[in-house]
């Protein structure tokens, strides 16, 4: 008697897996059409699969939707991706844009076996507005919350042309900035977890993040030293990869993937040990 299970629908065997698999996790109030989608392609064009998912609260119509989302939903929702992208690839390269970047963090220190490296562009560990932990406005915070149900989100560009094409919200609500302020000293207390190869994209025009953020990360992981690197900007704002230098920007990270895929093929050369 046939096997019931092999009826009805024709199936498929699964593909090869691939060596590496690379994640794609957005920006606070951002999407992935709206901040990282320009990494997809070229990636897709070294054979590698990705996966760039939407997190909790975004890519909606109204910034509402952020309402009652905490940062740990933005964890969950990468680390179900991440998952997802595992089904396809052996181990994974996280890349994250802003808060993004804090997301990447956490995922490699709580799957240290599924995260083979990390490109963590303009991280938002340390943010520039005042009313960020360890600002000088930080204190107000409490009597703001009371009186403030939304704040103001301006899309930072140094060209400014650029900025009419965001499709990031103008405003977050209050809740959801605070829980973006909490992730921020929580994964800071992490980052001696972190032990993989790391690429660090930063501007020193950042008008979101504080830019010695990025040598805070680069200083406080403990992956070696020549298995991590730093690379400033010098004209552009936040956006790395959409604002005027993105084509470096989006040449850095491919170049890393490449580079973490050659090294994944050596050592895959390298004979047993007897």
């Amino acid at each position: 008697m046939a096997d019931p299970s092999l009826q009805g629908e024709p199936r498929s065997c699964p593909g090869p897996r691939a060596p590496l698999g690379v994640l794609i996790v957005h920006g606070f109030t951002a999407s992935p059409a709206g901040g990282v989608r320009s990494l997809e392609a070229p990636i897709q064009a070294l054979g590698l699969p990705t996966r760039t998912p939407v997190l909790r609260g975004h890519g909606t119509p109204s910034p509402e939707a952020l309402r009652g989302v905490h940062w740990h939903d933005w964890v969950a929702d990468a680390e179900a991706a991440l998952q997802a992208l595992l089904q396809q690839a052996d181990r994974a390269v996280v890349v994250g844009h802003s808060m993004g970047a804090l997301v990447a963090l956490t995922l490699a220190a709580d799957h240290p076996e599924a995260v083979d490296s990390l490109v963590l562009a303009a991280p938002a560990l340390q943010l520039a507005s005042p009313l960020a932990p360890g600002r000088p406005l930080h204190g107000l915070v409490p009597l703001i919350r009371r009186l403030v149900r939304s704040w103001p989100i301006a899309h930072a560009y140094a060209d400014g042309a650029l900025a009419a094409g965001d499709t990031g919200y103008p405003w977050a609500p209050m809740e959801a900035i605070l829980a973006l302020f909490a992730f921020g000293p929580a994964t800071r207390r992490r980052l001696p977890e972190i032990a993989v190869p790391t690429l660090v994209l930063q501007s020193q025009r950042d008008s979101v993040v504080v830019p010695g953020s990025a040598r805070l990360i680069f200083e406080a992981i403990t992956t070696p030293p020549e298995r991590k690197r730093l690379r400033w900007f010098k004209q552009t704002d936040h956006e790395l990869f959409r604002d005027c230098e993105r084509e470096a920007a989006i040449e850095a990270v491919v170049a890393f993937v490449a580079d973490r895929l050659r090294a994944d093929r050596r050592q895959n050369l390298r004979p047993s040990p007897a």
